[in-house]
């Protein structure tokens, strides 16, 4: 157990303008590179929209220092190692490391996290063991718990932010760009608070277009995003580009008619160029800001989670038996 190890930013401390800094250093390559030299045997890579975080299976003398060293300019880093590592990834599977508490979201995560690399051949045997353990006992501490029973999501909080900052949002021109899971959970939940004209635009056309009867939404391709955007009350972007796909150069001059216009970016990176804030009746807010609508009984869950916390300790236990069971007959 002691050759695994979690690494990655705490999302927790680190701003957008940090976990932004991390993926631009690229250590998904990193990894790739560790695995093709035979320095890892494997790596799980978990990234979302707030977490970045690799589960590593190293060779024999790779060590902690080795890894902080792949991140000489990286503060923010931890690394974890054997027990303590097994430790937080449970802990993360469960929702104590989210920022809602418990939420359902991040076991879906972990979970496609790991079928992904099994697809690509990132993981190994031991990693296997692991994230099964962790998918296990992730599952069990929802069913005993019961502490996702009604749940926020990310993207019920996203739509109460919205709320509480556009006036009659109902009867406004909504422009959504991107077509990914959190894009489809604000779509669904803004068809069901009765909003009317909904326009969703993605790269790939093709995959906007299978949203358009399904939501009875109006779809345009991705070149036409700018003049919608000028068009439109509220803009919500949440894409996987390496870069803005709204450009302050693109739009500056096209904003200053008095309409209020109200964006949302969800992307890590970011995809809206924040200068366009700087204009009079533009606001602009990305993932930082919408936590401050989170005003659900934060005690209540804690406790939810102390009470059952032993589920994590229980499953600890049962993978320190695997690994003894397989030193003794290695």
């Amino acid at each position: 157990m002691d050759n695994f190890y979690a690494v990655g930013i705490d999302h927790k401390k680190v701003d957008m303008g940090g976990r932004e800094s991390f993926i631009q250093k690229n250590p998904t390559e990193i990894f790739d590179e560790l695995l093709g030299n035979k320095k890892i045997k494997g790596y799980v890579n978990l990234s979302t929209c707030l977490r970045i975080e690799y589960y590593i299976h190293v060779e024999e003398g790779f060590t902690e220092d080795e890894i902080v060293g792949l991140f000489p300019s990286q503060e923010e880093l931890f690394v974890k190692r054997g027990e303590n590592a097994l430790h937080y990834l449970f802990r993360v599977i469960c929702g104590f490391e989210s920022v809602i508490k418990g939420e359902d979201q991040i076991l879906a995560q972990v979970k496609k996290a790991h079928y992904d690399s099994v697809e690509v051949g990132t993981t190994s045997k031991v990693l296997n063991v692991i994230f099964n353990k962790a998918i296990e006992v992730g599952k069990k501490f929802r069913n005993e718990s019961q502490i996702a029973h009604n749940a926020l999501s990310l993207e019920a909080i996203s739509l109460k932010f919205i709320k509480n900052n556009v006036e009659n949002l109902e009867d406004k021109n909504v422009l959504i760009l991107g077509v990914g899971d959190l894009s489809q959970g604000i779509l669904y939940l803004l068809k069901k608070s009765k909003v009317k004209n909904i326009v969703v635009t993605n790269r790939s056309h093709h995959k906007a277009l299978v949203l358009k009867d399904s939501y009875d939404v109006d779809v345009i391709t991705f070149d036409q995003k700018v003049k919608m955007a000028i068009d439109s009350d509220v803009i919500i972007s949440a894409t996987s580009a390496p870069h803005f796909v709204l450009k302050s150069e693109e739009l500056m001059g096209k904003l200053d008619d008095g309409r209020k216009r109200f964006f949302l970016d969800l992307a890590v990176p970011r995809d809206i160029d924040e200068k366009l804030g700087d204009l009079p009746n533009v606001d602009i807010y990305n993932l930082d800001h919408i936590w401050e609508t989170y005003e659900k009984n934060v005690t209540k869950r804690e406790n939810r989670l102390k009470e059952y916390s032993h589920l994590i300790t229980e499953q600890i236990e049962n993978v320190k038996k695997w690994f003894e069971y397989r030193e003794r007959i290695a």
